[in-house]
């Protein structure tokens, strides 16, 4: 589904502009930007003021790192 590939795109918690989104997934922005909307509204990411630019929320990002890497700085 495209919302796992724009969460993958997200994954890394840096800011990403929607027009650089929907060129990687050769998709139009309004589609992007939807999805944007939808991970926002569930607090699972964060869009600037502008709307243009979205992250990952850390609570999304952790709940879907690989198992080892949940463990690596909360638990040493």
């Amino acid at each position: 589904m495209l919302i796992d590939y724009v969460v993958e795109l997200l994954g890394d918690g840096k800011w990403h502009y929607t027009r650089s989104l929907a060129r990687k997934l050769d998709q139009p922005e309004d589609r992007i930007r939807e999805i944007l909307r939808f991970l926002a509204d569930f607090d699972f990411a964060a869009l600037d003021t502008s709307g243009n630019r979205a992250r990952l929320h850390e609570n999304l990002r952790r709940l879907l790192a690989p198992n080892d890497m949940l463990f690596t700085q909360d638990s040493r």
